[in-house]
């Protein structure tokens, strides 16, 4: 994930010393990147999974709001790759 840094001026607040998003739909994954950077600077390295964990609409089976499919994706690829660590 590319750090553009002058992307980091979209992380600016009026009210807070830091916003979690940008206040558009532009650069949003790059953004997160910069945001999450700023509390693991000193790290040699780390994972930064971007899941879209919301469902819009209700659909059969999927009811409108949180969604932890992916989540427990990531779940099972990580238990199945550390287990037997």
């Amino acid at each position: 994930m590319p750090l553009h840094a002058p992307y980091a001026s979209l992380l600016d607040s009026k009210v807070a010393d830091l916003n979690n998003v940008s206040g558009g739909p532009f650069a949003g994954a790059i953004t997160a990147a910069l945001f999450l950077r700023r509390f693991a600077p000193k790290t040699k390295a780390h994972a930064h999974f971007d899941l879209y964990g919301w469902n819009p609409s209700t659909k059969p089976g999927r009811p409108e709001g949180g969604e932890v499919q992916t989540a427990r994706l990531v779940y099972a690829l990580l238990k199945a790759r550390y287990a037997q660590a």
